[in-house]
């Protein structure tokens, strides 16, 4: 029993040993440390500052922004995010406005930066003489015949503008809306003022006029206002300075030719009837655009707002073309030509692009030359024009003679009145057209021929 009571008691005591040992070691490893447990808040977020400041070089980590107090001025501007996205619009804006700038208004620059090896063409101002203006009425192809002299021919044409400072128009522009320096002056003042004040009270966007397609601004308006009173003023002093200039000599921007283009009369009345008579041709309704346009030009002698919309847009392509004619007679216009059987180098022959006592830019008459002059046929520039561009009437409207006559088409006119089908038969013998075609066509198109008669998709 004694031996039993001494073994436990060693046991006990090796037991005793072994968990001193261990209090020992860890006693050992944690010198002076307390547990992590019983140290106190201060304690440890010490440390952690310690640790973050240590991990801290005297190099700031890329990806770890800046505090603003710790950035330069520059450096707070080029931070905010509305620099940061816009870079990536106003860089291109700045580089467009750079381009026109450097090669339209100020392309001696670009001769001096580069020593004369770049010797861009001459800067063309408001009143530089151009080499061709092209009238002709809307829906007469001019579209097509900007596109066929600018992509075969390589000349700078514009559309509806002629503003040399923002756009590559220094050859020379095709328009409707330039033919008003051929209208004489109305009755008196206030009728002009009254056409002046219709055209620029409120701005109609679809038909071709803007103050800006001429020059820069006078008034330095803004281009990203599309029309305020800036551009009302510059409106006014627009229609001042063109209006009938031709007829007075003393037009703002000049033009060594200018030629009209024509179209098949029936043709272009289809298309005209396509664009602005709403809800078909039966309904009578004629877009108020244009209605303000053809009241303003074209007021004396008649209503237009009792007129059916063939009606209007018949009187309409009347008067423009007589207008035009009467100004050839005065040697104003050097003469017309027909879209229909009329090639680009064609007109480019007429506007005298082929004649070197006659061609503006010299540069030009050698590149047309090479082009038109080479003697083979074959050449694009060489065949006559095809429409591709603005083909609204496609098969939508064909008119016959008795289409112009009073009584139909919502018509108030006396029933058979003939005046506008005899006015629009007079373009037809003006321009050298086949009164007879029409009825053929009639008749064709009866027969399901559409479309087969020239210039029916003009």
């Amino acid at each position: 029993m004694a031996k039993a009571t001494r073994r436990r008691k060693e046991q006990s005591a090796n037991s005793n040993d072994g968990h001193t040992n261990k209090d020992d070691g860890q006693s050992n490893t944690n010198t002076n440390t307390p547990p992590s447990s019983s140290r106190p808040p201060e304690h440890r977020r010490d440390k952690t500052s310690k640790t973050s400041a240590t991990s801290s070089s005297p190099t700031t980590s890329p990806s770890q922004p800046k505090h603003p107090d710790d950035m330069t001025l520059l450096e707070v501007f080029l931070s905010h995010p509305l620099v940061k996205v816009g870079k990536f619009f106003l860089l291109p804006y700045l580089l467009y406005l750079s381009y026109y700038s450097l090669l339209l208004q100020h392309p001696h620059h670009l001769s001096t930066l580069t020593l004369n090896i770049l010797s861009p063409r001459p800067a063309v101002g408001v009143h530089s003489p151009r080499q061709l203006l092209i009238v002709a009425p809307p829906s007469s192809g001019t579209v097509q015949i900007q596109k066929e002299l600018k992509n075969k021919l390589h000349l700078e044409m514009g559309h509806e503008t002629s503003d040399t400072a923002w756009n590559f128009v220094r050859d020379g522009t095709v328009s409707w809306f330039h033919g008003i320096r051929f209208l004489s002056s109305p009755p008196s003042n206030e009728d002009l003022v009254r056409s002046f004040t219709a055209i620029c009270g409120n701005y109609t966007e679809n038909m071709g006029f803007h103050p800006a397609a001429y020059r820069v601004p006078e008034n330095r308006c803004s281009y990203r206002s599309k029309w305020d009173d800036c551009w009302r003023k510059e409106c006014y002093a627009i229609l001042i300075e063109e209006w009938g200039c031709a007829t007075r000599g003393n037009c703002e921007i000049g033009f060594r030719t200018t030629l009209h283009q024509v179209r098949n009369p029936m043709r272009t009345l289809e298309s005209l009837a396509v664009k602005f008579c709403v809800g078909g041709l039966d309904s009578g309704v004629v877009r108020e655009e244009f209605l303000v346009y053809a009241r303003a030009m074209f007021s004396k002698g008649h209503d237009f707002g009792r007129y059916s919309c063939i009606e209007a847009v018949g009187y309409f392509l009347v008067e423009y073309q007589n207008v035009m004619i009467e100004a050839r007679k005065r040697g104003e216009i050097a003469g017309f030509y027909r879209i229909e059987d009329t090639s680009a180098c064609d007109v480019a022959e007429m506007a005298g692009f082929l004649d070197e006592d006659r061609v503006v830019y010299k540069p030009n008459y050698g590149k047309i030359k090479k082009i038109c002059g080479n003697g083979d046929d074959g050449v694009p520039a060489k065949r006559v024009v095809e429409q591709k561009e603005n083909r609204l009437n496609k098969d939508m409207v064909k008119l016959s003679w008795k289409d112009l006559r009073g009584g139909i088409h919502a018509s108030r006119k006396d029933v058979g009145d003939r005046d506008l089908e005899m006015k629009v038969r007079g373009l037809f013998r003006a321009f050298g057209y086949d009164e007879k075609q029409i009825e053929e066509e009639i008749i064709m198109a009866q027969d399901g021929k559409v479309g087969e008669s020239p210039g029916n998709e003009l």
